[in-house]
């Protein structure tokens, strides 16, 4: 409570502190209503945008996203997205700071469950901003030589074929 009140009047602090309370609150409902984040890839291929839940709002190809392949531009949708999700969820976690306080109880619990931004320092040595998948591949352990299946031995077995019964009368054919 930060309004000062006389000493003996309760229903008037509690009425203050209502007041606050409803303020931080018609607040916090504008910063979640404009919470959004748009990201776009550095060379303009790719943009999104998403909203104070993380759902994806907008999603724009620019000319340079049909040079690349199809998995190379999922990927690059992906990553972008969650770029974007993880600085909406900053500024959501940011709108209800106000109401429960930087280090409360609340604001942990708020934490555990949204993303934490990652710095955007630029791509580690050696990769690229755009996620190719072959670049993945120098991270994995070799895979195990590939085995052809052992040779079968003569004509592939088959099913034999039921024997009609010759006292089924349900077929009228």
């Amino acid at each position: 409570m930060t309004q000062s009140v006389p000493d003996g009047d309760a229903l008037a602090a509690f009425g203050a502190e209502l007041a606050e309370i409803q303020a931080k609150a018609a607040a916090a409902q504008e910063k979640l209503q404009a919470a959004t984040a748009s990201v776009q890839s550095p060379d303009g291929a790719v943009s999104v945008t998403v909203g104070p839940s993380g759902v994806l709002q907008d999603l724009r190809f620019g000319p340079r996203a049909y040079e690349r392949p199809p998995q190379a531009l999922s990927g690059l949708v992906m990553q972008l997205i969650g770029r974007a999700q993880q600085k909406v969820s900053a500024q959501v976690a940011d709108a209800f700071s106000g109401m429960v306080g930087e280090n409360s109880a609340a604001r942990g619990l708020l934490d555990e469950f949204l993303p934490s931004p990652e710095p955007d320092d630029g791509p580690p040595p050696g990769k690229s901003e755009v996620f190719m998948p072959e670049q993945e591949a120098t991270d994995r352990p070799p895979s195990p030589p590939h085995r052809p299946p052992p040779p079968q031995q003569g004509p592939p077995r088959r099913r034999p074929r039921p024997e009609p019964d010759e006292d089924d009368e349900s077929n009228p054919w």
